[in-house]
């Protein structure tokens, strides 16, 4: 198994299902040792996978992809467990991605890593010739979420091992078995030690940090990402943090209503609205608002909450979450929000009904802080240019959508959103499209998730250069009179004054004539 499982004398991990409340079995958490343990086997192990051709090691994970695709069953049983996730929700978050996303990676990741050769001027740099490698930095430690514990680690994982280097994974203490089945199903198919997971809750993330990893690529909370920025700035190391979004939906009057309601419905719920990109905020033009509403309410109290095997929501992950949403909703209710529908706990587990607060103001907290809930706060905006000025001073800047039939307006307002995804009639999705970036602005973090753009946390451009010269450069050592003069006429020739250019190779072999005469013996 690649999991650190040795028996420590720290606390175990303590972990109830959110379907129905029962104690799962305690996990125990790694020692600094057993942490560093790891990190070292997996160096040795990388050493010789970054050996291996790029398609050798793509057919490895390839082989662990469709294993994980044939026991999707097993993941969707353990994160049931762990988070509650039901049947279909599962399914398409835990159960669906392993070899698409793969294949789209490979696809992403080999012409980046590629040789390039880089063309030099032949009469600045006669003889020689140049390319640019890239070369895996060591071995990656990913400190991974809890929302969704495999899904969530294709970003950093596939990319990761594809550039040759070894990874060693500490998962979240909400689902650490659920991610820990990922890292074992990749380990069956690769070197001994290359990937491993370390079980613990923040201190065992600082651990792994501090345990010699040549960089870090961390999604989570603000605060705990801003500690991990911080402390791999202090150790010199690469570091991709992504720290939340609360993206908002920028409802225009002239949107198909239907569509809209359906886009708004799915990308604000799935995964119970426990999503970085969800959509938590409504900015709906004024005059529309009534209406959206209703219809949003009509849809939403439809929808099935519960412990059925096919239910539209799962519980939420964990009882700190649900904490959270309690708060935002108390809180926007005390301020003036109305509660058009849900709000109140199901009494089963910790599942949570669909939730939509009108009439909110920038100083609630469903409208400031991360919810991460199946909670949508519906701001009334006075038109386009109000909801856009609204998005660009919130506290993150992960993603935002126009909905509207005048694709060429809502492209010219995308273009003027703060944020790192920007959408038109859609949400989200890119997260799940390996070539395009995932990432953001303001409090969000400046990590970038997806897309060649995301590379530099795993590769470093190293640059090798030939010299088939016989004799020296004509700009070495001795100085003269002579090497001043072919300076002058270089600078000339890029301004296109040619008119003495003919006397640059005759000075040229003058100079390499007096370099060889001075260093003769």
């Amino acid at each position: 198994m690649s999991a650190v499982t040795t028996p420590s004398s720290l606390p175990m991990i303590h972990r109830t299902c959110p379907i129905d409340l029962r104690a799962l079995p305690p996990v125990p958490r790694a020692t600094d040792e057993q942490i560093q343990g790891a990190v070292a086997r997996s160096r040795q192990a990388q050493a010789r996978w970054c050996e291996r051709p790029f398609d050798e090691r793509a057919q490895a994970l390839v082989r662990a992809a469709r294993s994980m695709l044939a026991r999707r069953a097993e993941a969707m049983a353990i994160v049931r467990d762990e988070l509650g996730k039901l049947e279909v929700e599962a399914m398409f978050d835990e159960g669906i991605g392993h070899l698409d996303m793969l294949k789209q990676w490979i696809g992403v990741v080999r012409p980046a890593i590629e040789r390039r050769r880089v063309r030099l001027n032949p009469v600045s740099f006669p003889g020689k010739r140049a390319y640019i490698e890239q070369i895996p930095r060591g071995v990656i430690g990913v400190i991974a979420p809890w929302n969704f514990p495999i899904a969530g680690l294709y970003r950093a994982v596939y990319p990761a091992l594809l550039c040759g280097n070894g990874v060693v994974i500490k998962p979240s203490e909400y689902a650490p078995l659920t991610t820990q089945w990922y890292g074992d199903a990749l380990a069956a198919e690769l070197p001994a030690g290359l990937v491993a997971t370390v079980h613990g809750d923040g201190a065992q993330g600082a651990a792994l940090i501090d345990a010699g990893i040549d960089a870090c690529a961390f999604t989570g909370s603000p605060r705990t990402g801003r500690a991990v920025r911080l402390r791999c700035a202090e150790l010199g190391i690469p570091s991709s943090i992504e720290m939340g979004g609360k993206d908002a939906a920028i409802v225009l009057e002239d949107c198909d209503r239907e569509r809209t309601v359906a886009g708004i419905t799915h990308w604000a719920l799935a995964n119970v609205g426990q999503a970085c990109g969800a959509i938590e905020i409504a900015l709906v033009e004024e005059h529309i608002a009534d209406d959206l509403v209703a219809r949003l309410a009509g849809a939403w109290t439809r929808l099935q909450v519960g412990p059925a095997p096919y239910a539209d929501l799962s519980p939420l992950g964990n009882r700190r979450q649900l904490e959270i949403v309690l708060d935002h909703v108390a809180d926007a209710i005390a301020r003036g929000a109305k509660l058009v529908c849900g709000g109140k706990p199901t009494g089963d587990g910790l599942f949570y009904p669909p939730t939509i607060l009108d009439h909110c103001t920038e100083d609630m907290k469903v409208v400031r802080d991360e919810t991460f809930g199946p909670v949508l706060a519906v701001v009334r905006v006075d038109g386009a240019a109000d909801a856009v000025r609204r998005v660009n001073r919130a506290r993150y800047g992960l993603g935002a959508s126009i909905w509207t039939r005048d694709l060429s307006r809502g492209e010219a307002l995308a273009a003027k959103l703060d944020v790192g995804i920007a959408s038109v009639n859609n949400h989200a999705f890119t997260g799940a499209v390996a070539s395009l970036p995932w990432s953001g602005t303001r409090e969000t973090g400046f990590g970038v998730a997806n897309s060649v753009h995301a590379l530099a946390t795993f590769v470093r451009p190293k640059t090798v250069i030939i010299d088939a010269s016989s004799g020296p450069d004509a700009f070495w050592m001795p100085f003269d009179r002579t090497l001043w003069e072919m300076g002058d006429l270089l600078c000339d020739a890029q301004l296109m004054k040619l008119s003495r250019a003919w006397r640059l190779p005759l000075i040229m072999r003058e100079r390499v004539r007096t370099i060889r005469k001075f260093f003769k013996r």
